[in-house]
């Protein structure tokens, strides 16, 4: 819970991760240079009390989430996002079966989701109904499986079933554009950057393995594409085509990264119904660039309003103990009600993944998406 001028809002965090990015597990060049770009961004945009140690950084497992989300971050319930980047890392950098281990102990604070690549071929679909039901899944993540570049092909008709047996299986909602990335994808707003200037890649010869490590790193089977590896930048997807794939979908809920597209371009996306609005990339982006961040807040809350957007910190790059209170602060001085910002604050995600919580709360984000 957290207060706020004598009000008590639930939090549901929707966009929060844990991962293993640590030397043992990178597979090459990229993977070392993705955790380091990583922390770069985390050491810009969350410099109080203090940035991660890179060490704590690079592998973030129950303790620290725990800890950093439930502890001191006013978070009451979470949804874990994944991504498996296999060329990156050798046992995935955030997989979902490490998820549902994580969620196991923790009595249904963590939500789940899988991870469904577009790029793939249809065999990633099998066995999807008993992947949902297994691991309690109440959604799906839409990303490359192997490397951050990769452009989203969002047509395949082979998705569009993955994705209504999903939803019947009880995994309904989608997140596109929402992950960890060191850097915003193509075509994405300004104001995604939040200021972070790119991190130069490694000088040549200052590799953090000996040379008689290549052509395989030690520990793993992959073998090393490039000793001096640039900057990965985040793939994209087109509008039209997840336009067409969630009028297609009217019983899947749709969740899009705020600085996932340009800011007019997913605004016209809330024509449909059934598409909402994750805030995390423009919440963070207010610390550091409220001039640009604060007009394209307005701008999803006229286009969605309160009942189809989404509180997210993207931990651990940003740890939620200070943005939780200045998103309550920021949709207060817009005018929000109480109700509407219980809605975005929470609300609207327990709704979503079926969180049970308190029914006045639920209740408070039905009206305000009815509005």
């Amino acid at each position: 819970m957290y207060m706020h001028d004598g009000e008590r809002y639930l939090v549901v965090d929707a966009q929060v991760h844990a991962w293993d990015g640590s030397a043992a597990n990178q597979a090459g060049p990229a993977g070392e240079q993705f955790v380091a770009d990583l922390h770069h961004r985390h050491r810009v945009l969350d410099r109080k009390p203090r940035p991660l140690p890179a060490d704590e950084f690079e592998r973030v497992g129950e303790r620290a989430l725990v800890a950093d989300v439930f502890g001191y971050g006013h978070v009451d319930r979470a949804v874990l996002q994944p991504l498996g980047l296999g060329e990156l890392f050798v046992l995935g950098f955030s997989p979902s079966a490490w998820h549902a281990e994580l969620a196991e102990p923790l009595g249904g604070r963590l939500v789940v989701t899988g991870e469904l690549d577009p790029g793939a071929d249809r065999s990633v679909s099998r066995g999807l109904t008993a992947w949902v039901r297994r691991d309690s899944l109440r959604g799906f993540a839409l990303v490359s499986a192997r490397r951050p570049e990769t452009r989203m092909a969002l047509a395949e008709s082979w998705m569009r079933r993955a994705l209504a047996r999903g939803e019947q299986a009880g995994a309904g909602v989608v997140h596109i554009g929402v992950g960890p990335v060191a850097h915003p994808p193509p075509g994405a707003p300004a104001w995604a950057h939040a200021g972070v200037p790119d991190r130069p890649a490694r000088p040549a010869g200052r590799a953090r393995w000996p040379s008689w490590a290549e052509p395989v790193r030690a520990g793993s089977a992959l073998p090393v594409r490039a000793r001096n590896a640039r900057p990965l930048p985040a793939g994209g997807f087109d509008a039209t085509e997840l336009r067409v794939l969630a009028a297609a979908l009217p019983r899947v809920r749709f969740v899009l990264g705020s600085g996932c597209l340009p800011t007019g371009v997913l605004c016209r996306l809330a024509r449909l119904s059934n598409v909402n609005v994750l805030l995390t990339d423009v919440l963070v982006a207010m610390r550091t660039h409220a001039g640009e961040a604060g007009p394209a807040l307005d701008a999803m809350l006229a286009a969605f309003g309160p009942g189809r957007l989404l509180f997210g910190s993207g931990y651990p790059l940003v740890r939620p103990q200070r943005l939780v209170g200045e998103a309550v602060a920021a949709l207060r001085e817009r005018g929000l009600e109480p109700g509407d910002v219980q809605a975005v604050m929470g609300a609207n995600a327990a709704g979503l993944y079926r969180i049970p919580v308190p029914g006045a709360l639920v209740h408070g984000g039905q009206a305000a998406r009815a509005r």
